[in-house]
């Protein structure tokens, strides 16, 4: 069996990558898709197959794919609208080269009314999963943890949390939890039609979020509710209109909901969210 991932080099590709190699998976039993192969030529030390891919050229997704079992498409980072045929190629390709099963890491949350800009044009994957003539699993994953940890340093400088929400809760989950339910996927059987909605074990609201930050960081780290314009200070090189409509969905209650999905697939419950952030800042030393 030979298993494709689509979009390896990001940080929940590498996470998935490294978790099937952890259950025994041979290298040269696993092959990396990706855009830009130089940024995995580490794996194919290892003797891993690393080919180059792109979303938007058919011809090169389709020669990745060949000769491979299991596909796993991890979506791309473009905007919006152009995902739709990026998506769409990628299924396109692994029907044309005989892909058996195909799964997708999509997000929680994904409809056609959601406030999230991204979520409606997720949701045309998923059709187009369920449209093709494979096998297929999608992955609902909710708001990735990681990037609160990775935020602390700057929160202890700037003293406190801030979000353009009030009254949200999400139910974070870490890209550690989310690669091994995904590779329970990949080297499973029984998930042909199933849609898995991947959360962390409890929904938290900012005030709660901004106490594990505090309790991680060991120092006072207060929440504190922005308007969507002083926000966009915060957000660095990431689109602010992106990540307000991602707000905007989680204040409706769009990330709330709790799953016992990953526990069902991997035998264990989802890392909770203090434990996890005292452990990346133990790590970070």
């Amino acid at each position: 069996m030979k298993i494709n991932i689509l979009g390896a080099s990001g940080a929940l590709g590498r996470k998935i990558v490294a978790e099937l190699l952890n259950r025994g998976l041979p290298p040269q039993d696993l092959v990396l898709s990706v855009r830009t192969p130089e940024k995995v030529m580490d794996y194919a030390k290892e003797g891993i197959l690393v080919r180059r891919a792109d979303y938007d050229a058919p011809a090169s997704l389709e020669s990745a794919f060949r000769e491979c079992d299991r596909v796993h498409l991890i979506p791309s980072t473009a905007a919006p609208e152009p995902r739709i045929q990026q998506h769409a190629n990628a299924v396109e390709a692994a029907e044309a080269a005989g892909v058996g099963r195909i799964s997708f890491s999509s997000l929680s949350s994904t409809r056609i009314d959601s406030r999230f800009l991204i979520n409606p044009f997720l949701l045309y994957a998923e059709s187009k999963l369920q449209l093709s003539s494979m096998e297929w699993t999608i992955l609902r994953n909710n708001l990735y943890l990681d990037p609160i940890a990775d935020w602390i340093p700057g929160l202890k400088r700037l003293g406190f949390l801030p979000y353009p929400m009030k009254e949200a809760r999400i139910a974070y989950v870490t890209r550690d939890d989310l690669a091994k339910a995904t590779a329970t996927v990949l080297l499973g059987s029984g998930h042909n039609g199933k849609t898995y909605d991947l959360t962390g074990p409890e929904s938290v609201s900012m005030p709660e979020l901004a106490a594990a930050v505090s309790a991680a960081a060991e120092t006072a780290i207060e929440f504190r509710s922005v308007s969507e314009e002083e926000f966009a200070a915060y957000c660095g090189d990431e689109p602010a209109s992106i990540l307000n409509s991602l707000y905007r969905a989680a204040e409706a209650g769009e990330f709330a909901t709790v799953t016992t999905h990953i526990e069902e697939l991997c035998g264990t419950a989802p890392e909770q969210t203090e434990d996890y952030l005292r452990r990346m800042c133990r790590e970070a030393g």
